[in-house]
């Protein structure tokens, strides 16, 4: 499934190609209107997509290794949770990382995502892959929006997947020392830290095989 909703690919949305200044097509790179960037003035700023290398796939290929990712990130996750992949890329911006990160809105519903995993108010989670092909990845919160657009902060270029889980609240952010819930906001993601030391990043790909099937 994942591998028929990167930029080069009907399931997309609208993905254009993008030429360089001799008016040549640059192999492999697309732009996208209905995903927007924005510094944090509210500037737009441009960016690239491609599509996840075979590598950076392999390492989230079962919702088995998509589990462990999010438990590596501070989530407490049930054996029946299913994760639910809506859209993914590999984002580059243009002119470089915004100072204090992108603002990257993603207009769900002219992407062509399928509406009926996500309402407003739902929970969508952005995994984010650290370096390019690591395989570690860092998890992000944002909140679908009225108009069915959920924005995030991303601190880095790279390769990203949002993620819905089949039933909302499912997934939680716990702080490991005390047991609390801890509500990860979306303004949280450039840090992708806090004191309380909730959040993990996984440091290695699951390679386990998945007990049931999912999505991934």
């Amino acid at each position: 499934m994942l591998e028929k909703q990167g930029p080069n690919s009907t399931a997309g949305g609208a993905f254009a190609p993008i030429y360089d200044a001799e008016g040549n097509i640059i192999p492999g790179v697309w732009s996208n209107p209905y995903v927007v960037s924005r510094d944090s003035n509210g500037n737009a700023v441009r960016t690239q997509w491609k599509e996840l290398s075979a590598k950076t796939l392999r390492s989230i290929d079962e919702e088995s290794k998509v589990a462990d990712i999010f438990k590596k990130n501070g989530y407490d996750v049930p054996d029946d949770v299913d994760f639910i992949p809506l859209f993914n890329g590999n984002i580059t911006f243009t002119d470089g990382v915004p100072a204090g990160g992108g603002q990257v809105t993603f207009q769900m519903a002219n992407l062509g995502i399928d509406s009926s995993s996500y309402e407003p108010g739902d929970t969508v989670y952005v995994m984010q892959e650290t370096s390019p092909g690591s395989g570690v990845w860092e998890v992000y919160t944002g909140k679908v929006g009225q108009a069915l657009d959920v924005t995030v902060t991303l601190p880095r270029n790279g390769s990203l997947v949002l993620v819905k889980t089949l039933s909302d609240g499912s997934v939680i952010t716990l702080n490991k020392s005390t047991g609390e819930v801890v509500d990860r906001k979306p303004a949280d993601n450039v840090a992708n830290n806090d004191a309380k030391g909730t959040t993990g990043t996984s440091t290695n790909p699951s390679g386990a095989t998945s007990p049931k099937t999912g999505e991934f």
